[in-house]
């Protein structure tokens, strides 16, 4: 692994931030990609550009790339050929795949550009025949309801969990767990963990939840539900843990379900009854949204009471 000095990746990191700082501004973007050298896409309101930039040099992306594992303590090359961290400094999401992972391409390069700012709830439209309000979904997190947000890649969840956080009341005391720095609250008693996005790496989800029950949280929010971290994480809400808020990428409510199941399965070998019932004991609604293609505005399109529908299985 190269490594470079701190005063050589500080140079690097403000170069490079330079070079993408254009693309970073510009509004309604939220996706940069790279496949080729002085090439690439940006997602802008849900549409792909195409843009020619000689900045975007071999030399350049691979610095960038090797100054993104060095910073992370991770490894980038043929034996470790998935990069995913952030820039540092920044909650810009980074996932990379090395050249030897590759058909006939050099680069594969995402830069997820967050939204600039905390969005109001009322800019998630509500579908028309949801049976529920703002003030309701609202009222969840004031009454310390256990939340589960579900979407697709690019359909909102990140943004929702936000804005839910918001209505958190500012003297409670927040443990947040994510792998990548995107959740963001003006809480000041806070304490935010950022895990290594590998089970690989010296800091995982079991390190930081079984340190997060130290710290006294009175809240929890948990970034993402992977193979990872579900069994843990529905494990701390049935032991007392009320008004925990994460996400998990899902298609349904009913997918979701079906995704901690999943999850749960890769760790321990249970039942699937018994791995609903705990799921239920554990999560109080999911929150499915969407992004619509056409218009690029995110929709809450489901809430599933899961108590009440496991009830009426």
């Amino acid at each position: 692994m190269i490594l470079l000095k701190k005063n050589q990746m500080n140079r690097l990191l403000n170069n490079l931030i330079q070079v993408f700082d254009k693309y970073f501004q510009t509004q309604g973007a939220n996706e940069i990609v790279i496949l080729k050298e002085k090439e690439l896409f940006l997602c802008v309101n849900g549409k792909w550009n195409e843009f020619k930039d000689e900045q975007l040099k071999k030399e350049i992306l691979n610095d960038f790339l090797i100054f993104l594992a060095n910073d992370r303590e991770q490894q980038f090359n043929k034996k470790n050929r998935s990069l995913s961290t952030s820039i540092p400094g920044t909650n810009y999401r980074v996932q990379a795949l090395h050249k030897t992972a590759l058909n006939d391409q050099e680069f594969s390069i995402n830069i997820r550009i967050p939204p600039k700012e905390i969005f109001p709830i009322e800019s998630f439209k509500l579908a028309a025949n949801l049976p529920y309000s703002y003030d309701d979904i609202l009222n969840f997190i004031s009454d310390r309801k256990n939340i589960l947000i579900s979407g697709g890649t690019g359909s909102g969840k990140t943004s929702l969990l936000n804005t839910l956080m918001k209505k958190i009341d500012i003297e409670e005391r927040l443990v947040i767990i994510q792998d990548s720095p995107e959740l963001r609250s003006k809480n000041k008693n806070q304490t935010s963990i950022l895990v290594d996005k590998k089970d690989t790496g010296t800091f995982t989800y079991q390190d930081a939840i079984d340190a997060a029950t130290r710290l006294f949280p009175e809240r929890l929010i948990l970034g993402e539900l992977d193979t990872r971290n579900t069994l843990m994480s529905l494990r701390l809400n049935n032991t007392g843990h009320a008004g925990t808020i994460s996400t998990v990428h899902a298609n349904s409510a009913e997918d979701a379900l079906y995704a901690m199941n999943l999850n749960i399965r890769f760790e321990r070998d249970i039942s699937d009854k018994t791995i609903t019932e705990y799921i239920s004991r554990a999560i109080d609604y999911i929150i499915q949204i969407e992004r619509n293609k056409k218009t690029n505005e995110r929709e809450i399109v489901e809430i599933l009471d899961l108590k009440q529908y496991i009830k009426d299985l």
